[in-house]
């Protein structure tokens, strides 16, 4: 519980800092190729933001210090928003706190759900986008409203789905977990040509590992099919967790996603 006062002090001590600057150093817009519904058919959009050099924001599990976006729309009746969804982050530091999170340009996709019996010209979408930008000395809250435009580009919008994490069909993960190390052990689907070692890991379920810890699956001597990565326990962690999720990634190919219960 100290720990975690601790970091909350320091992100807050770094927002006093900032409390005068003009700017959230990070720009949004909303985008989607879609411009009419049809029976209620899924909606493809993206966020798509620009953050100003020497700053940063935040993956879904921010690390030690940050936050990360949040966004409240105004539907139609019968409309629903999922959860943003997030591309591959970066390991970097907010002051002395490690960090996942981005920096320059960066592909939020979000999917809008009509009702089942929708139909015609995509009607107007209204949200409000919040973040939180930091530099190695200062963090500076960012909002903006935003309009849903129809004008964006195919290509663009299915290459940003795509680089969203899959469920791994077929794997197990399980997990060890104590105040000072965790250990996963994932088991792939007999037969499988995946190799696990040359994908960075993070972990979704936030104040388990260190965000300090650099995850890397190795194989298990014998079992070729069982792979094991070993990282430093956060200083928040509460060993009774029940279950435990990470994202796997490697640039250019596929994405994935498991979880474990316990």
């Amino acid at each position: 519980m100290f720990e975690l006062m601790k970091a909350t002090a320091f992100i807050s001590a770094l927002l006093a800092t900032s409390a005068l600057a003009q700017q959230p150093h990070a720009t949004a817009e909303w985008v989607s190729s879609t411009q009419n519904v049809s029976n209620g058919g899924s909606i493809r959009s993206v966020i798509k933001m620009k953050i100003s050099e020497g700053w940063h924001t935040y993956w879904k599990n921010p690390g030690e210090g940050g936050i990360p976006l949040d966004i409240k729309a105004k539907l139609p009746d019968g409309w629903r928003l999922e959860e943003i969804q997030y591309p591959a982050p970066k390991r970097m530091l907010t002051g002395e706190l490690p960090s996942f999170g981005y920096k320059g340009e960066v592909m939020f996709p979000i999917t809008i759900h009509p009702p089942h019996d929708a139909q015609g010209p995509l009607p107007k979408i209204v949200a409000t986008l919040s973040w939180l930008t930091c530099n190695e000395s200062s963090c500076v809250p960012g909002e903006v409203e935003l309009t849903l435009s129809t004008q964006g580009d195919a290509s663009v919008i299915q290459k940003a789905y795509s680089s969203i994490p899959q469920p791994l069909k077929g794997g197990k993960l399980e997990f060890i977990a104590d105040k000072t190390q965790v250990t996963l052990i994932l088991t792939l689907p007999e037969k499988s040509k995946m190799n696990p070692s040359t994908y960075d890991l993070f972990p979704v379920t936030p104040d388990v590992i260190s965000a300090a810890s650099e995850l890397r699956f190795k194989a298990k001597e014998n079992k070729p099919d069982t792979w094991i990565a070993t990282g430093k326990s956060s200083e928040y962690i509460d060993v009774e967790i029940k279950s435990l999720a990470i994202e796997m990634f490697k640039s250019g190919e596929a994405s994935w996603s498991i979880s474990s219960g316990k």
